[in-house]
């Protein structure tokens, strides 16, 4: 949350040539309403179940660039699937600069409480691990611009793509 994922993700795939895909914006399209509204007709664990039927709808495509929203991991389904899709980048600020950029927007759901900086680490502190299992690499975004972030994600995935030689260890 806060990290720029759907930002830099625009600008992955318009720098690589690939399709953009928000499973946010997937998941308000296939519902009709907004994301604030389904966690308050139906509250998260429908929000959750939607983010995964959507998840689901990319597995077998290509030449996409995917943004989902931060707790799109916590389901172990998930994580699978984004895999299968491709490579996993975990966006990542200090604490401080996500909470600052997540406090610019009154649309997160999971913060509309008395104390939304301390549900805010409480939230981080308890998916950080789950980030950092999931990710494939971690990008820092603190302190960089959506172009740089953007740029760094492809030279990492260009390293990462590398296929291996027998003795497993890249050309």
């Amino acid at each position: 949350m806060g990290c720029g994922k759907s930002s830099v993700g625009r600008r992955i795939a318009a720098l690589a040539g690939h399709r953009f895909v928000d499973t946010d914006e997937m998941v308000v399209s296939h519902a009709g309403r907004s994301i604030t509204e389904i966690f308050a007709e139906h509250g998260e664990e429908y929000f959750r179940n939607l983010e995964t039927a959507a998840l689901r709808e990319l597995i077998g495509t290509s030449q996409v660039v995917l943004a989902t929203g931060g707790g799109i991991v916590l389901r172990e389904e998930n994580r699978a699937a984004l895999h299968e899709i491709g490579y996993v980048v975990w966006l990542d600020a200090a604490p401080e600069v996500l909470f600052e950029r997540v406090s610019r927007n009154r649309k997160r759901p999971l913060l509309h409480t008395a104390d939304p900086r301390a549900t805010f680490d409480s939230l981080l502190a308890s998916r950080t691990h789950i980030y950092e299992a999931a990710a494939d690499f971690r990008i820092d975004s603190t302190m960089a611009s959506h172009d740089d972030v953007a740029r760094a994600v492809l030279e990492q995935a260009q390293r990462f793509c590398v296929p291996q030689q027998e003795d497993g260890f890249g050309s």
